[in-house]
């Protein structure tokens, strides 16, 4: 079952799947909700988890900072971070940041 909080408006976001957590990105992304997404993310460390970035329509740097931090703790852990799907809004964001998806991806078959 989910660890989630009432209190945050991001807990929905992630559910527990098959194997690992699921976590379904919002549409916005602005830079208020970076400590919010951070605590969604954090609920499910320790294990697997699968983000879809696909419906994001606008992304602060605060937010890219805590998934970027995220597949650092995940590196950390030995436990796998990939994305099924990225919008190009997101991919641009990363872009004029100088990074990449693969920047974000932990344990898949391309990444270590």
């Amino acid at each position: 079952m989910a660890r989630k909080s009432a209190a945050n408006p991001m807990a929905s976001c992630i559910a527990e799947g098959e194997s690992g957590y699921v976590m379904t990105l919002p549409a916005s992304m602005q830079g208020e909700t970076a400590t919010q997404i951070a605590d969604a993310i954090l609920s499910a460390r320790t294990n697997a988890l699968i983000v879809d970035a696909t419906a994001v329509e606008r992304i602060d740097t605060p937010c890219i900072q805590v998934l970027m931090s995220a597949a650092r703790l995940w590196r950390e852990d030995g436990m796998s971070l990939t994305w099924t799907g990225r919008s190009t809004i997101f991919e641009e964001n990363l872009d004029t940041l100088g990074l990449s998806a693969a920047d974000l991806e932990v344990g898949d078959a391309n990444h270590a």
